[in-house]
């Protein structure tokens, strides 16, 4: 190819620094990198190939063609003397005719050039009118051929938008990219087209005549492009590598492409493999015994049904009990998936940050019986930079970088942890669920999470603990992940049939048949898979497991209180060596309940001995919290004395704790069946103190003649609380599982009335229901704005995937000894170096209810500053910190954390 082709005289990247010897990277070249990394990673993933080829419908060769043609055009704006004169100085040196462009641009018009976009405009512009190249082959899109034309835009569009946006119909025709009148002169306009041609030539000539395709032939119409989009934008990244080693600069044309686009593979397979994506699965056959090998378990319940479930895409929901082996069924059927080539990585999505931490190390235990080599495992929440055992993982490959196929080791990759974008690139990301649910909202690059989620298994736990408004998200995720070819586990213990039935038409995008006539008799536990068809699989009678009781103590107290009696009880349990804990719907509630134990069991139990958890902590005591809780109730924990554990919703999802006994506010049955789950949970692991040889729970219910007040605002349906209180009061006092997740469940949240609540039960409900229509109908118009409303990097990101109670971020500040403003562990906020003022700001720093701030005319909070933060002026008092706002004082005590008194 001659050097003096008219697409050699133009950059791609530049370099900063002038004095460099090649200071710029040809744009072809670039191009040519970033098509090799999608090569090579291509080569790589059989499940991207088959994902690609299920959507292109045509074979490998050809489609990999049409992949590597376009995303080798994902820069085509940049012919362009806009972008190009964004660095003037490597313009002038790259293009020694210059001169004829005669620009006349104002600064602006070059400053708001955006290339990705632009590339949709040049393409349509050039291709649309008719026009005879050297070998007087014709290209054009007729007017009336908008067929051919969407199919081209349904390739182009998703590889356009690799910094962040997808770019769309609009852009083809969109005025701000027409030069202004005279600003180039006509031969620079020549001179731009005559490149943008010569390029699609070349190409053709590269990807498209080996395949038996030309330019004029169509591409297959993409039906999603959120795969190709976030393929080409990870390529792209990695194709930018520009360090030593990576893909090193260079100006000088060369005679044969093909060369240099063979020579730039070894460099891409380095790349994938270094930023940890590309990985190596078990060669072992997946089964649920070599799972539980190590543990010295057998397969028990569903663990029992993995080997039968269908091997295709499908949406897999598993419903059994608290602590039945849900998460290694569906790691082992993951497992399954990925040998089958459905999938390359598994995602794991929890409801809390607490429980995203205590399942990465039972995935690190799981990651090398599915995958072998360097395991890359990212943990992904807002927190995560600072939890203990992801630190670790990532010094693990600090210590020992990758350096190819070797002996099975959990690490994370620098590149995978070094931005939120990329944090299901690995093999496997543990996560809270909001991390998922981005990937379907109006954020830039939300298509790269959604790709790393469409390439993986996604697992969610849990499913049950959602709103409304995050389930209007999820079923998003969910029509996305079927889109791209994924797969899907959810698990839960006490999933409703009609929210079953929302999540498989959700999949399906159509109508479901109800599963069961009588949703109440249905097997349980159960699998349902939902691939082609909707199939379902329980256990023969040898497999079911074995019955279990709670003893149910329901006790009468005015505002769900416990009385004097209640709390002697509790303290006199501890004495005698029982774990006790007290779950309480408000962490007010849980504060002012510590206090009165603190009072009544002074002399009798040490403070070591009562312990609060909650999530209005900083994040630095909040993690020590959880730590502790741990240590002392959970599976090897430490029961040499009794203790007293007062908390909130926070203990009920999945913290794998054990308590000899359990008092619990009432609460919606779901939940209070999630918190039974804490009782007796680790039964062959601990001896129980005398009295306490079965699971009891003591649940305060109202008196008739009150209603449930603050309690049913946290639930927002009285009709529930009613329901699942009448059923307690019907039990005999005794309630037997497994029977019991459907015989409550389905009745409680049975959507016909009872024909016996009472009307201020039925008023609550009706304005419930409509509360929740109006969540939804909020999830949906967010997903379907045009409008990109957060950057992809925003800390407060997962404000946009729950409700209007989503958690303000409070940041208290004391004065040191010489007044400047610090944080709460000492650190001067004036001298926080830019690199870690973030991490010091976040690890010092609560949550609390947007609804503390909603009255502005109270004077209740300072106002936020433009990151989203309240900072709080608080002056150090004995053993804490003590502010006020307004009428309204506030505390923070590391061992109570933070609390409001209103004057």
């Amino acid at each position: 190819m001659e050097a003096r082709v008219s697409f050699y005289h133009y950059w791609g990247k530049a370099n900063k620094y002038h004095n460099d010897k090649n200071n710029y990277h040809l744009l072809v070249y670039h191009c040519l990198d970033v098509a090799a990394v999608a090569k090579v990673w291509w080569q790589a993933s059989a499940s991207l190939r088959r994902q690609f080829c299920v959507q292109s419908g045509l074979s490998d060769e050809q489609t990999q063609a049409w992949l590597l043609f376009f995303i080798a055009l994902h820069d085509l704006g940049k012919f362009d003397i806009r972008f190009q004169l964004k660095a003037k100085y490597v313009w002038q040196q790259v293009n020694p005719e210059a001169n004829c462009f005669q620009p006349c641009l104002p600064k602006k018009n070059i400053n708001d050039y955006y290339h990705g976009p632009a590339g949709v405009y040049w393409l349509y512009q050039d291709l649309h009118a008719r026009f005879a190249s050297e070998d007087e082959d014709s290209y054009f899109f007729d007017d009336d051929d908008n067929e051919s034309w969407d199919a081209w835009l349904s390739w182009l569009g998703p590889v356009a938008g690799h910094h962040g946006t997808m770019a769309d119909n609009s852009d083809k025709d969109n005025r701000s990219f027409t030069f202004l009148p005279g600003s180039v002169s006509a031969q620079g306009l020549a001179l731009l087209k005559q490149a943008r041609l010569e390029w699609l030539k070349a190409l053709e000539f590269l990807f498209l005549k080996p395949a038996g395709l030309t330019l004029e032939d169509d591409p297959p119409l993409l039906a999603n492009g959120t795969l190709l989009a976030g393929f080409c934008s990870v390529s792209d990244w990695l194709g930018s590598s520009s360090g030593e080693g990576d893909f090193e600069f260079e100006s000088q044309p060369i005679d044969d492409l093909q060369d240099w686009f063979e020579s730039r593979l070894p460099i891409a397979r380095r790349l994938l493999h270094r930023a940890g994506i590309t990985g190596y699965q078990s060669r072992d056959d997946p089964a649920i015994q070599k799972l539980l090998v190590e543990a010295g378990h057998q397969p028990r319940q569903v663990q029992c049904l993995v080997e039968q479930l269908p091997l295709t895409g499908s949406l897999t929901l598993i419903e059994a009990s608290t602590g039945s082996g849900k998460t290694e069924a569906a790691l082992v059927h993951a497992w399954q998936l990925i040998q089958q080539n459905l999938a390359d990585s598994i995602v794991f999505a929890l409801p809390t940050q607490a429980t995203a931490n205590a399942m990465l190390g039972r995935i690190e235990k799981a990651a090398p019986v599915i995958f072998e080599g360097q395991i890359n495992a990212v943990l992904a929440h807002g927190r995560a930079g600072f939890q203990e055992h992801f630190i670790n993982l990532k010094q693990a490959f600090n210590s020992h970088p990758a350096q190819g196929k070797e002996e099975a080791r959990v690490q994370c990759a620098q590149w995978l942890s070094e931005s939120k974008k990329r944090v299901f690139l690995g093999q496997i990301g543990i996560c809270t669920v909001d991390q998922v649910l981005v990937s379907v909202l109006p954020v830039r690059h939300k298509f790269v999470r959604g790709f790393g989620i469409g390439r993986s298994v996604l697992i969610i736990d849990e499913v049950h603990a959602y709103d409304a408004y995050m389930y209007g998200l999820l079923e998003e995720v969910l029509k996305q992940q079927r889109a791209s070819g994924g797969s899907a586990i959810l698990l839960s213990a006490t999933l409703p049939d009609y929210q079953k039935q929302q999540l498989m038409e959700a999949w399906a995008g159509k109508k479901v048949p109800g599963r069961f006539e009588y949703p109440v008799d249905a097997p349980y536990p159960l699998i349902t898979s939902y691939g082609q068809k909707q199939q379902h699989f329980s256990l023969d009678n040898q497999q079911q497991p074995a019955t279990t009781h709670v003893n149910i103590e329901l006790q009468t107290v005015p505002e769900l209180l416990p009385d004097d009696g209640l709390l002697e009880r509790m303290i006199t349990a501890a004495e005698q060596g029982a774990q006790v804990c007290f779950i309480c719907n408000l962490v007010d509630v849980a504060q002012q309940s510590l206090h009165q134990l603190r009072e009544k069991a002074a002399g009798r139990l040490s403070e070591e001995q009562l312990i609060l958890f909650h999530s209005r902590f900083v994040f630095a005591d909040r993690q020590k919290k959880e730590d502790k809780v741990l240590e002392l109730f959970g599976p090897e924990g430490k029961r040499q004395q009794g203790h007293i554990l007062v908390s909130t919703q926070v203990f009920e999802c999945s913290i794998d704790a054990d308590m000899d006994w359990m008092i619990s506010q009432l609460c919606p049955i779901d939940l209070l069946f999630q918190r039974w789950g804490r009782l007796h949970r680790h039964q062959s692991k601990h001896k129980r103190p005398e009295g306490f040889d079965h699971p009891v729970c003591t649940v305060l219910v109202p008196p008739e003649s009150e209603d449930y007040q603050l309690h049913a605002l946290i639930y927002g349906d009285s009709r529930i609380l009613w329901r699942t209180q009448q059923l307690l009061v019907k039990s005999g006092n005794i309630v037997e599982f497994p029977r019991a997740y459907r015989e409550w469940i389905e009745p409680v949240y049975d959507k016909d009335d009872w024909g016996s609540e009472p009307d201020w039960v039925m008023k609550s409900y009706q304005d419930f229901a409509e509360h929740q229509q109006s969540q939804r109908m909020g999830a949906q118009t967010l997903i379907k704005s045009g409008m990109n409303v957060l950057a992809d990097t925003d800390n407060h990101i997962s404000a946009v995937t729950r409700d209007g109670e989503m958690n303000l971020t409070l940041v208290p500040v004391t004065c040191n000894p010489v007044g400047k403003p610090c944080l709460l562990d000492g650190s001067v906020i004036d001298e926080l170096d830019k690199s870690d003022r973030f991490e010091k700001i976040s690890l010092n720093s609560l949550g609390i209810p947007a609804s503390w701030n909603k009255k502005k005319s109270e004077g209740q909070l300072p106002d936020m500053d433009d990151d989203g933060l309240i900072w709080l002026e608080m002056a150090f008092v004995e053993q804490g910190y003590q502010g006020q706002w307004g009428e309204t004082e506030y505390t923070y005590f590391p061992e109570t954390g933070f609390q409001r008194t209103k004057k």
